[in-house]
């Protein structure tokens, strides 16, 4: 039995309740408008979600990092009252290699810190290279300035003309060794989209290094003293409701209700039905793609929705009963299912691990490794663990969780970088929010909410002109 709901008239429904939903939320509250969002799950958060276990300890969709450059997030974050909480880490990238991995002759694992100097960007980032040991040799560095010079001088044009090949192409086609790209460029590939160097857009990873290379800070990473949901989404959607955001969970939008080419309003999957005078998909392209009409994705403004593919990635949790590291920071490991962790039982207190190791870590490439089992994935990311870290042999391991995400950020593939959709569809009154959208930035929190400022502008703007 189908059940319309009766509210006051809404400016606006937000479907999806993840980062960038919660982001349109508040810019349309900002602005004075009424909204609705309307988000599938029980919790709030989509890739940003975390929950508790029975023991009372955190499990989370992904390992997140808050780069100095996302200058929307820790914008929103300070208007909210919530900047407070991001831990900011030394400015270093770090990567961590196997024995026999790097230059480096020994049977010990390899940490090579990029420490970025006090300089200008992109010359802190120079700095940092032309200190590295064990990554790059004195030809190789020669090697990289000459072959991310174009990046390094802000030639976004030059990037987006890369698309259509892989960056292992592009690399090898700019003469930089093969030592580079396996210490170097491919963890960074894994941790920025969960694929390959082989796999994986020249342009993505090309824009990552023009991002590092934009603003002094722009590179150095921080984390939150607590997990996402309690110290950055539940206070987003506190403050939403505090200015009259209605957000309802366990509300599963199946459908788009269109009418004389306009998006009136949406209907949930048990029947209620909901209307606004204007509709953001804030959900991942995957969802995206079952919800606008067929019809609509054969248009060009949209027609990428249906193309793109999802990276899967499961998230990794370990609890040791001691400390197995010495770092603190977002760590890179090179020829690793641990392509991107960080020890968080150090890094940040709210997570409950005081004085020990809660190494959380983004398993990737996770393609192979979806059908099997929890204890065959946790004993290989283990071997690689005890490869970078010997202390874990000593010490014992409490317990090790895994979160599957079968389809997380979209797959950036060759070619999929021009795929990507703007805010606006076909019908005037419907837009797009996400990090899938381009926004000129890589899938992350901040792509998230720079779509949902971009959505809510083409909203402001339909307004205006309406009115």
């Amino acid at each position: 039995m189908q059940a319309n709901v009766a509210f006051e008239p809404l400016d606006a429904i937000v479907v999806g309740g993840g980062p960038a939903g919660l982001a349109a939320a508040k810019y349309l509250a900002d602005a004075g408008r009424s909204a609705l969002v309307l988000e599938k799950r029980p919790i709030l958060g989509g890739k940003l979600s975390s929950w508790r276990d029975r023991d009372g300890d955190i499990l989370e969709t992904g390992l997140h990092s808050f780069f100095g450059g996302y200058d929307t997030v820790h914008a929103l974050m300070r208007e909210v009252g919530i900047g407070h909480h991001v831990r900011w880490q030394p400015h270093t990238l770090t990567f961590a290699m196997p024995p026999g991995f790097s230059n480096r002759v020994g049977a010990e694992a390899v940490f090579e810190e990029f420490h970025f100097v006090d300089a200008p960007s992109p010359f802190n980032g120079i700095g940092a290279v032309l200190n590295a040991r064990y990554v790059f040799d004195a030809w190789e560095k020669v090697l990289f300035a000459t072959g991310t010079l174009p990046i390094l001088v802000g030639d976004h044009a030059y990037a987006e003309r890369q698309d259509d090949i892989t960056y292992a192409a592009w690399h090898r086609k700019r003469g930089m060794s093969e030592h580079m790209l396996k210490t170097f460029f491919g963890p960074m590939a894994l941790a920025l989209n969960f694929t390959p160097v082989d796999a994986i857009s020249a342009e993505a990873m090309l824009r990552v290094m023009a991002y590092f290379a934009s603003s002094r800070d722009a590179s150095r990473a921080g984390f939150l003293d607590g997990p996402p949901n309690e110290r950055l989404i539940e206070p987003i959607a506190d403050h939403v409701r505090a200015r009259g955001v209605r957000i309802e969970s366990t509300a599963r939008v199946a459908e788009l209700i269109f009418s004389g080419g306009r998006c009136t309003g949406v209907r949930t999957d048990d029947g209620r039905s909901y209307e606004a005078d204007n509709v953001i998909l804030a959900t991942p392209v995957h969802d995206a793609a079952k919800l606008l009409p067929p019809e609509m994705l054969r248009d060009p403004l949209v027609h990428g929705v249906g193309k793109l593919t999802s990276s899967p990635v499961i998230n990794g949790h370990f609890w040791f009963d001691r400390p197995i590291s010495p770092h603190t920071n977002l760590i890179f490991g090179a020829g690793t299912l641990l392509p991107v962790h960080a020890d968080l039982g150090q890094a940040s207190p709210g997570y409950g691990w005081p004085g020990k190791s809660f190494i959380e870590v983004c398993i990737a490439p996770a393609d192979d490794l979806m059908a099997l089992d929890d204890d065959a994935i946790v004993d290989r990311v283990m071997t690689d663990m005890t490869k970078l870290y010997p202390l874990a042999t000593k010490a014992t391991l409490v317990k090790a969780k895994l979160v599957r995400v079968p389809k997380s950020v979209y797959r950036a593939s060759p070619g999929a970088e021009k795929l990507r959709p703007g805010a606006r569809t076909p019908a005037a009154n419907l837009f797009l929010a996400g990090c899938y959208t381009n926004h000129r930035f890589p899938a992350s929190i901040e792509g998230a909410m720079r779509s949902a400022r971009a959505a809510v502008d083409a909203v402001l703007e339909r307004t205006y002109a309406r009115a």
